[in-house]
């Protein structure tokens, strides 16, 4: 039995085409799970910022839409102001994969599977350097 879960388990997580983008788990919008990106500017010590900002941002909901701005996503990017700047900062890393990202230049940011959105998220927060985009008084995401 143990093992039937833990199959099942490995069988829900895995690449459906060889990247975490494709996998099952990049298709689930919902709640906090370890980081699929784990390229370039992941580093394990920040995934506990990362967690308090989508706390604080969406709830851990990765199709969240503000009402009131153009705010989008786990992270809350302005999609108005960050969506082609978004792609544009993930190309380089991503140049095998240079047609789907240009792809989410006409998804708004809501739409991104959990893998895009937390390859952004990471790839804005550029080790700490970036945090000032979630800058907000009182906060202890930061730091």
């Amino acid at each position: 039995m143990i093992a039937a879960t833990l199959l099942a388990g490995a069988i829900a997580l895995a690449p459906m085409g060889g990247h975490p983008a494709d996998s099952r788990a990049a298709h689930d919008m919902r709640g906090f799970e370890p980081s699929l990106y784990q390229g370039k500017w992941y580093k394990k010590k920040w995934e506990d910022n990362r967690k308090c900002i989508m706390r604080r941002e969406s709830r851990f909901h990765y199709k969240a839409a503000n009402k009131s701005s153009s705010a989008r996503g786990a992270y809350q990017f302005l999609d108005s102001q960050w969506r082609v700047s978004l792609t544009h900062m993930l190309m380089p890393e991503h140049a095998d994969r240079k047609k789907e990202v240009k792809a989410l230049r006409e998804k708004p940011i809501h739409k991104w599977n959990r893998y895009w959105q937390d390859a952004a998220f990471y790839t804005v927060w550029r080790h700490g350097k970036g945090a000032k985009h979630w800058y907000y008084p009182g906060s202890n995401c930061l730091g």
